[in-house]
């Protein structure tokens, strides 16, 4: 057996001692209760190439995306069905042009790469949803986002909300205004009265029950504009952990205060 060999055999052996070690810590983790929709900010990439003394504009964000794939594994396995990414906020299309257009270039080759996984059979289980002001992006990504929502639209184990070019501002605005025009009659006589269920409804990401746990890296401990008329009675946990550097155990960390604060969260939902 040569070098490559070995290597090869070893890593087949770390993986599997790595599976079965999840397994056993997600018995135990389900043992309480797990959130029902978990949303992340995802912050830090830029810091964390800067950090590593990575090139290229794009070098934090690639880092990024092998965080999404380890994250959304282990929500699937926890069995965690409903799971929001902050992928691009309305606000960071005012970052330098040239750094913007790389981001949707890393983004179109993702979505693209995935498109393939999902076709030949390797994304099982998991539906991606794309949502935000569409409209704000290239007819590439746009016409990519599309096919990857259409095939995975029959997967049932996962739902992946992406937030692009997203905004609770934005939304907002265009939840009221898709309200209004579903309530008007056509008359323009009477006044067109709204329901808070109304605008709901017309939200981008009504497609998903609220979040119950929001996770946000980079040490901040604010929403950014992301899902705050969904999020009064969610959880918010703030870590310092750089995005590409999350893992399994912030993960489980960020689930088990959820469950200490299950009491309180529930108490809450019920005064609301």
């Amino acid at each position: 057996m040569n070098t490559q060999e070995e290597v090869g055999e070893f890593t087949q052996i770390f993986n599997a001692l790595m599976s079965l070690m999840r397994k056993f810590i997600f018995k135990v983790l389900c043992a309480g209760p797990i959130p029902n929709h978990v949303s992340f900010i995802m912050d830090g990439n830029r810091r964390f190439a800067k950090k590593h003394n990575l090139t290229g504009l794009d070098a934090g964000h690639r880092a990024g995306f092998i965080s999404v794939t380890y994250v959304l594994q282990y929500c699937k396995e926890i069995g965690i069905p409903y799971v929001t990414l902050y992928a691009f906020g309305v606000d960071n299309f005012k970052r330098q042009p040239e750094e913007v257009e790389c981001v949707m270039d890393l983004m179109l080759e993702k979505v693209e790469y995935t498109i393939n996984q999902a076709v030949s059979g390797n994304l099982k289980g998991v539906r991606v949803f794309f949502v935000g002001d569409l409209t704000s992006l290239n007819e590439r990504l746009r016409v990519a986002a599309q096919r990857l929502m259409e095939v995975t639209e029959e997967n049932k184990d996962l739902m992946v909300v992406v937030c692009v070019a997203y905004s609770t501002s934005h939304e907002i605005v265009h939840a009221v205004r898709e309200s209004c025009v579903r309530k008007c009659d056509g008359t323009g006589d009477d006044p067109v009265v709204l329901q808070v269920s109304d605008v709901e409804e017309c939200m981008y990401t009504s497609v998903v029950p609220d979040p119950d746990l929001v996770i946000r890296t980079g040490g901040g401990d604010r929403l950014s504009n992301f899902m705050t008329w969904q999020t009064s009675r969610s959880l918010l946990h703030s870590t310092a952990t750089l995005w590409p550097e999350l893992g399994l155990w912030h993960l489980v960390w960020a689930i088990l205060k959820f469950q200490r604060m299950q009491d309180y969260l529930e108490k809450k939902k019920k005064l609301d």
